[in-house]
């Protein structure tokens, strides 16, 4: 009991540290769901699966990093170098959740850019087929054209 007196502000910290992580995982995971939905693209479980996946790395990253923060904390490094006014603050895990935040900050701007990126490459194409379409039908009308005058006629009525 004395050990769990000794470090539960830190375990609240550390709590909800995870629960940020969790929740902008959760963030990252809804804006690609939407995004897939509003382009009428397949939701597959293989894409959740990667999410389970990702949530066991993530989560246990922020767990390694709650160890490593309680053994600091036993270990009396903070003391040792005189950060007196640090000591029972969880600083590896902070750090492990802010990177992991950013990273999912980055992913779900990418989702973004890349499906705006893709969505941009398939106008281009569809444009660049029209104008080949419409480049053609306009040779087409020129070739006919000149066959006609060149194969017209001459009045000899004179």
């Amino acid at each position: 009991m004395e050990i769990l007196r000794s470090i539960s502000g830190m375990l609240s910290i550390i709590v909800i540290a995870c629960t940020v992580v969790l929740f902008a995982m959760i963030i990252d995971l809804i804006s690609g769901v939407n995004k897939a939905k509003l382009r009428g693209e397949a939701r597959s479980s293989f894409a959740l699966k990667r999410s389970l996946s990702k949530f066991i790395s993530y989560e246990g990253g922020m767990l390694i990093g709650a160890c490593v923060d309680i053994l600091i904390h036993f270990s009396n490094i903070y003391k040792l170098f005189h950060l007196d006014n640090i000591y029972g603050v969880p600083i590896v895990t902070c750090i492990v959740g802010v990177f992991l935040c950013i990273v999912e900050w980055r992913s779900i701007r990418e989702k973004a850019d890349e499906k705006t990126r893709n969505e941009l490459e398939k106008i281009e194409q569809v444009a660049s087929k029209v104008l080949d379409k419409q480049e053609l039908a306009g040779a087409l009308k020129e070739a006919i054209l000149d066959a006609l005058k060149t194969n017209q006629v001459p009045d000899n009525d004179k």
